[in-house]
């Protein structure tokens, strides 16, 4: 098989060795011709998203017959993006193992790695709602400032004065704002994944706050400028160039 190994620790005192062991020790035995590509982040907190080997694995991952980690936590924190990471797995037919919990879905008879499996989804459900009240809260404190409200944000919908999800544009902006943060274009991205361009810079503006992926542009402008200048080669999306020709606006702040 071919393997994604994925290690992750957050602190200098912490040792990678002992991820590995066990995984080494699971696909890697004398009777085994399992091919392992590891992917390490070392000093990286698993609250976060933009690390840059677990980008790569995701990008790549299609490459994968399975995803190995030692533990869940390892690959993140947060059930949301971990949800989204496990559905993507799932839909290109790959499998998942966490050679030391019982999870995952390596195995024709293996129903308890499934089922937690499962349950892990449920708990990302659950995550999901707290952001969506999150937003919700948001808009009621500006209306209770006196502030006028407008259409909800992208990826939203209001039904009976709450906000909901609409789950493949709230998955297409967070995609969206994943990729932008590599330093691609604004306005060519969100138009391969069908942002509306009014729709932008609020994307953009409340990634955090509305879709539980940070952004920084200050971040994004040296991103964009190493793009730009040469030093950074990013994968176009699907056949697009990264240097489409600009549409007539103002430049990008």
């Amino acid at each position: 098989m071919q393997i994604a190994a994925y290690v992750r620790v957050s602190t200098d005192d912490q040792n990678e060795n002992r991820q590995m062991r066990a995984i080494r020790q699971k696909y890697n035995g004398e009777e085994t011709s399992n091919q392992i590509e590891w992917f390490c982040d070392l000093g990286e907190s698993g609250a976060s998203t933009s690390r840059q080997e677990y980008q790569r694995l995701r990008e790549h991952v299609a490459e994968y017959d399975v995803v190995v980690a030692h533990e869940l936590d390892r690959l993140g924190r947060s059930f949301a993006d971990l949800a989204g990471f496990v559905e993507d797995l799932r839909e290109k037919g790959i499998d998942i193992d966490l050679v030391n919990q019982p999870i995952g879905t390596v195995g024709e008879d293996d129903w308890m790695a499934e089922m937690m499996l499962n349950m892990m989804m449920v708990f990302a459900d659950a995550e999901r709602k707290m952001i969506r009240s999150r937003v919700q809260e948001g808009i009621d404190a500006a209306i209770a400032d006196g502030k006028r409200v407008g259409r909800p944000p992208f990826g939203y919908t209001v039904e009976d004065g709450f906000l909901q999800q609409i789950p493949a544009e709230y998955v297409r902006a967070q995609t969206f704002i994943r990729e932008v943060r590599k330093g691609r274009e604004k306005h060519a991205t969100a138009a391969f994944f069908e942002i509306p361009e009014s729709a932008v810079q609020s994307v953009l503006a409340r990634a955090e706050a509305n879709y539980d992926v940070p952004f920084d542009n200050d971040q994004w402008r040296l991103e964009r400028a190493k793009v730009s200048a040469g030093e950074k080669d990013l994968p176009p999306l699907d056949g697009q160039s990264e240097h489409p020709p600009a549409p007539t606006r103002r430049p990008e702040q």
